[in-house]
């Protein structure tokens, strides 16, 4: 017969006890997998070109999960805090919402900075269990933001809006007189 031969020391919590789910910690898992729907969709457009008949159905996905990520922002706005350890969360959300709907370079890396500017507001004061594990939820959420700061969407609005005006051409053109 066997031995029975306990591995785990008897104070070990329990995973259920250890961290419980509130709406928004629900809420913005589900937040975090759209973010990463919505960057994976971007990415796939980087080699689009016109000419190739998929390119129609990639930015109709990305679309639609650019939609899905906005939509969950708002549910997630909606939702009522249950402890204080939701609201960095909350906090997270609505820079992931300000970085999507920017169109100006230096805004984008202003908010990127926020955190680290203010890690009272977008981290958790305590240090228990339900602190550390939402603080592990924020350092991935904001690698998913660094990395739809590095989509060419973002990366490329200096270019995009700078006009290269040729040193040639004359500033007025104007037609021939008749």
């Amino acid at each position: 017969m066997a031995i029975h031969t306990p591995i785990t020391a008897p104070d070990f919590p329990e995973a259920n006890s250890a961290f419980t789910h509130t709406p928004i910690t629900i809420g913005f898992t589900t937040l975090m997998r759209d973010l990463a729907d919505y960057i994976e969709a971007e990415r796939d457009l980087e080699h689009c070109g016109s000419w190739d008949p998929a390119c129609d159905a990639w930015i109709r996905d990305a679309e639609r999960a650019r939609v899905r990520v906005l939509d969950g922002i708002a549910a997630l706005r909606g939702t009522p805090v249950c402890r204080s350890e939701d609201l960095p969360l909350r906090r997270c959300a609505d820079l992931a919402r300000m970085l999507i709907e920017s169109d100006c370079p230096e805004q984008v890396r202003d908010m990127l900075a926020l955190p680290d500017r203010f890690p009272q507001v977008f981290r958790c004061a305590g240090t228990g269990l339900v602190a550390g594990r939402v603080d592990l939820m924020v350092a991935a959420f904001q690698q998913h933001l660094h990395a739809l700061a590095r989509l060419p969407d973002f990366t490329g609005m200096v270019e995009a809006d700078d006009l290269a005006i040729e040193p040639d051409a004359p500033n007025l053109m104007l037609a021939p007189a008749a």
